[in-house]
C-alpha cells in the first residue's frame, strides 16, 4: 500500500533505534531527568521509557514484516511512529536539557516528518478500493469529535486562569501546544473525512487512534512507578487514563479489522 516501502523502512528503523538509544539511556540512568522534571513526572517518566522499549520491539516486527501488499501494518506504524513525534516533541517543547536534548529533537523532527511521507507515499489506487462499514464510519467520528470536545474545554478552562493572570507554567505547557494546535484538530478533520467517505480518513483515523493508546497509556501506567518516589498513586487518573486507552484499543480494532479492499 506504500510506494517507495524500502526508503520509508530505512527511515522508520532508524527513527527506532534512536528512540531505543534514548528510552534505554533513561532506564539506566534516571538521573538525566533531575531537575529537569518534577518529580511526579519523572516517576511516570519511567514506565514511559520501559513501554518505548516495547514500542520499538513492536515497531522492529512490524518493520521487518510489512510487506508492499500489506494495507493494516502501515496504519499501525505511522500511527506509531506519530506517538513518538508527540513523546519526543514534549521532551524538546519542554527543554529537556540534557546531553540526549539533541537526540530529542531529532527523533521529534524525524517521526514527524517520516509520518507525512509516509502518507504522502500511499498508493492512491489501493486507498479509492478501501472500503469501511457505515455504522464503524459514525461511531468513530462521534467518539473523535467528543474527545476533541473533550479536550478542547479541558485544556481550554485550564488556559483561561493562566492567560487572565498572564502566568507562566514552568511544566508540561507543551501538552496545551500539541493537543490544541495539532492533535485535537486532527481528530475533528478525521470525523469530516469519515462522514464525508473521503476514503484518506479510513487510514488517518486508526492511526489517530493509535497515537492515541501510546499517548494517554503511559499517564495511567506512570501511576503504578510514584511509590517509588515516595508519591501517592492518583487512582483516579489512572483510572481515567486506563479507560480512554481501552475506548482507543477498542476503536483502533474496529477500524483496522473492518478495513477491506473491494475490487472492481
Amino acid at each position: 500500500m506504500i510506494k517507495n516501502l524500502k526508503q520509508n523502512k530505512i527511515i522508520w528503523s532508524l527513527i527506532t533505534l534512536l528512540t531505543f538509544i534514548a528510552a534505554l539511556t533513561g532506564i539506566l540512568d534516571n538521573g538525566i531527568y533531575t531537575g529537569l522534571f518534577p518529580l511526579k513526572y519523572i516517576a511516570a517518566q519511567l514506565s514511559q521509557d520501559w513501554l518505548t522499549i516495547g514500542v520499538c520491539v513492536l515497531l522492529t516486527y512490524l518493520i521487518a514484516t510489512t510487506r508492499q501488499n500489506d494495507t493494516k501494518k502501515p496504519i499501525i506504524i505511522i500511527g506509531i511512529i506519530g506517538s513518538l513525534a508527540y513523546l519526543y516533541g514534549i521532551f524538546s517543547i519542554e527543554r529537556v536539557y540534557n546531553l540526549l536534548y539533541l537526540l530529542y529533537l531529532t527523533i521529534f523532527s524525524m517521526s514527524f516528518f517520516s509520518s507525512i511521507y509516509a502518507i504522502s507515499s500511499l498508493e492512491e489506487n489501493i486507498i479509492e478500493k478501501i472500503a469501511v462499514k457505515k455504522a464503524v464510519r459514525y461511531a468513530t467520528a462521534i467518539f473523535s469529535i467528543t474527545i476533541a470536545i473533550l479536550f478542547f474545554s479541558l485544556w481550554i478552562s485550564a488556559l483561561m486562569p493562566l492567560m487572565i493572570s498572564r502566568t507562566q507554567i514552568q511544566n508540561l505547557y507543551s501538552i496545551y501546544f500539541l493537543d490544541l494546535a495539532f492533535v485535537m484538530p486532527a481528530f475533528i478533520i478525521t470525523a469530516i473525512m469519515l462522514l464525508r467517505k473521503i476514503k484518506l480518513g479510513y487510514i488517518l483515523s486508526p492511526a489517530l487512534y493509535i497515537l492515541g493508546i501510546f499517548v494517554i497509556f503511559p499517564l495511567g501506567l506512570g501511576e503504578f512507578a510514584q511509590p517509588k518516589f515516595g508519591l501517592p498513586i492518583d487512582y483516579s487518573s489512572m483510572v481515567m487514563s486506563f479507560l480512554l486507552t481501552a475506548l482507543f484499543i477498542s476503536g483502533t480494532w474496529m477500524q483496522i479489522r473492518q478495513i477491506n479492499i473491494i475490487e472492481n
